[in-house]
């Protein structure tokens, strides 16, 4: 039995050793404030200067950076601040005040108003800022605006095994970016930050629609552990020195595939990089309507028990379809599914395969859940297995 063919995704080819340095209009500067143990790279100082858009946490417990954030874009933004090691969350008013400060700073160094600064930071919740540290840092970084993006990817890392970075240039149109994530991965969003960029000029409401819909195709389709963040925040920002693009034209269609593209790599490796991952698992679903389908696919995906067959490398198949159930996806006695590759239902009944063959399949960096079902939708997922390495990373988190 032949296995099911995944669609074509309408993505465009990324340039080799791409960053967010990559697109033309753009300055970086780094430094390393102590946050994170001496000398290791911890602030970030993002510039492109144009408009801007930003997605944020749905958390109600929303660090003090994302509703600072929120509040300013989509608008003009001169550059981003952020750090890593502390997530300036749950801290109160004092969180709130070291919060405009990081933007203050930022600001007097860069030469612009305190609005025009975007902040952001990552790491341990509930312990206060070391601002006799991060001020001074946030100034070293500020002054020599000559890293590049990935020295900035580098330093936004909290316990990522590597870093993310893309770029993508077509037909004059050119976006970059860099990402970091590795644990409290969820939808809406994940325990992450996104910095990308463009050259392309692009009207703030329409740049915002924009990011909203790739956000929801990609960084809203990663899960490693089911919990949510407190602080993760997706910017993109424009340096208005590439073409002019509007909607409902042949540019925006260019503009929203090398986006795409930029975006789906840097949230694949973020599930790729899960805490105590050992492989990516890619769950795609045919069928539905779109959003059912993604609905479906993050559903899967979200499973512990499917995530923990992988990780075994045990074709149990049917925790997909307890997965799938448990998401209300109707229609499951139609189902057909292939898992890491292997056809083992067709038309809702299970067929025989070779366990051997799973087993090597589901061995592989890479393992693919095909699910299709009625319907004309398509959605995708992204995840990892997980390990009992995933439980010792957060005890240990904060020791």
């Amino acid at each position: 039995m032949n296995p099911l063919i995944p669609p074509k995704e309408n993505t465009l080819p990324l340039t080799s050793g791409g960053t967010y340095s990559s697109v033309l209009g753009t300055s970086v500067g780094v430094a390393s404030a102590g946050i994170k143990g001496a000398e290791r790279l911890d602030v970030a100082v993002l510039r492109a200067e144009g408009p801007a858009a930003a997605v944020t946490t749905v958390s109600t417990a929303a660090a003090a950076c994302c509703r600072w954030t929120r509040e300013r874009l989509p608008g003009m933004l001169r550059a981003v601040v952020v750090n890593s090691g502390n997530a300036n969350a749950a801290t109160g008013l004092q969180g709130e005040k070291d919060c405009f400060r990081m933007a203050d700073e930022t600001a007097k160094a860069l030469g612009c108003d305190t609005n025009e600064i975007a902040v952001c930071s990552t790491g341990v919740i509930g312990v206060p800022m070391p601002m006799d540290r991060v001020l001074p840092g946030i100034r070293a970084a500020a002054t020599e605006m000559t890293a590049s993006g990935s020295d900035a990817a580098q330093a936004i890392l909290t316990t990522d095994l590597r870093t993310k970075e893309a770029s993508c240039s077509a037909a004059g149109i050119a976006v970059g970016g860099i990402a970091k994530g590795s644990g409290m991965i969820h939808p809406n969003m994940a325990t992450m930050l996104g910095f990308l960029v463009t050259d392309a000029i692009v009207e703030p409401s329409s740049l915002q629609s924009l990011l909203e819909d790739v956000v929801n195709r990609t960084f809203n389709c990663i899960t490693v552990d089911g919990d949510m963040s407190t602080s993760d925040t997706v910017i993109l920002q424009t340096t208005g020195q590439g073409v002019v693009v509007e909607t409902d034209t042949a540019e925006w269609d260019i503009l929203t595939q090398a986006l795409y593209s930029v975006c789906r790599h840097l949230a694949r490796e973020i599930a790729r990089d899960g805490e105590g991952a050992n492989r990516l698992v890619e769950v795609l679903v045919e069928g539905l309507t779109d959003e059912e389908a993604r609905v479906a696919a993050k559903g899967v995906i979200r499973s512990p028990l499917v995530k923990t067959a992988i990780h075994g490398c045990d074709a149990n198949w049917g925790r997909v379809v307890g997965a799938l159930g448990a998401c209300q996806v109707p229609h499951l006695e139609e189902l057909s599914l292939d898992f890491a590759g292997i056809p083992v239902v067709r038309d809702g009944m299970p067929v025989p395969f070779n366990e051997t063959l799973a087993t090597a399949n589901l061995s592989q960096d890479e393992v693919l859940i095909h699910v299709r079902l009625p319907g004309d939708g398509i959605g995708r997922a992204w995840g990892c297995d997980l390990s009992a390495d995933y439980v010792r990373i957060n005890a240990d988190y904060r020791s």
